[in-house]
């Protein structure tokens, strides 16, 4: 089998970074990683939403001769991944009143389907469409095909997202040089690779905390039942400590990672040293926790509205899933567990997919934080994204030149004939916006006291 038939290439536009992968795809059906690339980023996409095409084209571009100098061939295309602020889910019900009992057929269940996809909504389109039950008059049943009624109700849960955000995608791949094979909408996948069907039947919650959005997607009965971007994230409480203690973002985020924290165990300053920053200057670690624990107090209370607004706590039979870079930071199970007494037996972290994938022998496998996403786009990829390089140079076939030989010819006068006019042939050819998030019990309270206390 050539090479051009097994590469399969994934893009993930994230906040903080962009992401390519390739792998190639065995006989058995099974993934291997050849090759990881990214492209640290920021101010160019913002929770999900392109704002400089031309950055992120640039970025992609690339990512992608980087891969196809590693892989020695041309990548031509490429899965890409959909997220994002504005990705969300709404429910709709479409219902059909019949004259009389009749056997449903898959014909109308598809017909409810079809009517249920020409929603509209406002600025806004339909990624999937995640089916729930059908009501049969007293009765709800996933497969109702068979099943006699007189009346039938479909409820679908839409994943929609702002129209803009999927031709924002296209534009800059193709800016790139690169068509996209398919659109993946990120939680969704993700949640197919991290999530076993065992814990979606009995009731979940997969919590992915980003750079700058936190989504939360809840399955029960093996159905997805929510999905919600949050617009808050890792890089709210980098921006915290950058201004608090007035240090450049890197370096805020380097000291977010070694000394931060999601609870604070010990409250006296004695168990806590000071840490020397940049300047000359001196940092006290307390002080520093208790930044990071604020703000993450918010965070925490913004995932627990979206749960208990469904009423989905009760549900939660096999806990609560945690994935991305920000769920890295110390202590963060506990601190999700403790506003609500839930047992923290019932929060883990997500196993690392590049753990779990064969991977090359020559890809880097150290910094596997925030790999999970484009790995799990690369899994769900089934197409080949590549061809040979050489298999795009025209082999020029040079024919046998004869040699010229001169010979004289006589030339008879011809008599003029009266030009024709050539007949014309030619053809005419015709966000969504932020919502206001609650704030964290003491966020303001210990924001406050810190710049007073600096002053």
């Amino acid at each position: 089998m050539g090479v051009e038939k097994d590469i399969i290439v994934a893009i993930e536009l994230g906040s903080s970074a962009i992401r390519g992968i390739a792998g190639r795809k065995e006989a058995d059906g099974s993934k291997q990683i050849l090759a990881i690339e990214q492209e640290r980023i920021s101010g160019i996409i913002r929770r999900g939403v392109i704002y400089n095409i031309d950055k992120t084209k640039t970025a992609i571009e690339r990512i992608k001769e980087r891969l196809s100098e590693k892989l020695g061939v041309n990548i031509t295309r490429a899965y890409v991944g959909i997220a994002g602020q504005s990705v969300h889910t709404e429910n709709n019900r479409v219902k059909r009143q019949m004259d009389q009992r009749i056997k449903v057929s898959q014909e109308l269940v598809d017909s409810l389907m079809d009517e249920n996809h020409n929603t509209q909504y406002n600025d806004r389109e339909i990624l999937e469409v995640i089916p729930q039950e059908y009501n049969l008059g007293i009765n709800n049943d996933i497969d109702p095909v068979g099943t006699q009624t007189d009346q039938i109700e479909g409820r679908f849960m839409n994943v929609i997202a702002r129209t803009q955000l999927q031709e924002s995608i296209r534009r800059c791949m193709r800016e790139a040089g690169l068509e996209v094979v398919e659109l993946f909408t990120t939680p969704l996948v993700l949640a197919d690779s991290l999530l076993p069907d065992t814990e979606k039947r009995s009731g979940c919650a997969l919590i992915d905390l980003g750079a700058e959005t936190t989504t939360v997607s809840i399955f029960t009965k093996n159905i997805l039942r929510h999905l919600v971007t949050i617009p808050l994230g890792g890089n709210n409480i980098t921006n915290d400590i950058a201004a608090l203690k007035k240090v450049e973002f890197d370096e805020a985020e380097k000291l977010k990672k070694k000394y931060g924290a999601a609870l604070i165990v010990k409250e006296s300053s004695e168990d806590y040293k000071s840490i020397n920053i940049s300047n000359d200057r001196k940092v006290d670690e307390l002080e520093l926790k208790q930044i990071v624990s604020a703000r993450t107090e918010e965070i925490i209370a913004n995932i627990w509205n979206q749960i208990e607004r469904g009423k989905w706590q009760d549900e939660l039979l096999s806990g609560i899933t945690l994935t991305g870079g920000g769920a890295l930071l110390e202590g963060l199970p506990e601190a999700i567990a403790l506003p609500k007494n839930f047992s923290t037996n019932r929060i883990k972290i997500a196993k690392d997919l590049i753990r779990s994938t064969p991977t090359s022998s020559d890809v880097n496998t150290s910094d596997t934080g925030g790999l999970n996403s484009v790995i799990a786009l690369l899994l769900h990829g089934s197409e080949s994204c590549a061809v040979e390089i050489k298999s795009l140079e025209e082999e020029v076939v040079e024919e046998p030149v004869s040699p010229i030989v001169e010979t004289e010819v006589e030339v008879s006068e011809t008599p003029e004939l009266p030009v024709q006019e050539e007949e014309s042939h030619e053809e005419t050819i015709e966000e969504e916006k932020p919502k206001k998030t609650p704030k964290g019990g003491n966020l303001w309270k210990t924001l406050k006291k810190l710049v007073t206390d600096d002053e």
